[in-house]
């Protein structure tokens, strides 16, 4: 894998908004959407030493009858993690 190219702030304001939507993208295919209430979506980049690390927590509001389970919320993060790093790949790596 090559490595990451350096990230400007402009970069990292593109990789986080890019980001979201992938997230939130994941997580409305997961989800029935008549289900979710609200969903609240918090991504902090880090970028130390051409290092790049993404957090995000996830809120979701469920309506009262909502059986969402959260495995069913980890694995469209984690499928969201996979489709963020192939654009990573695609965009940003030299």
């Amino acid at each position: 894998m090559s490595k990451l190219k350096v990230l400007s702030q402009e970069d990292l304001a593109t990789i986080s908004d890019d980001f979201g939507e992938i997230l939130e993208r994941e997580v409305s295919k997961a989800l029935p959407a008549k289900e979710i209430e609200d969903l609240d979506l918090d991504i902090v980049l880090s970028y130390e030493n051409n290092q790049l690390d993404v957090d995000v927590d996830v809120g979701v509001l469920f309506d009262e009858l909502s059986e969402i389970t959260q495995d069913q919320i980890s694995q469209a993060i984690d499928e969201a993690y996979l489709k963020f790093d192939s654009y990573i790949d695609d965009n940003f790596r030299e």
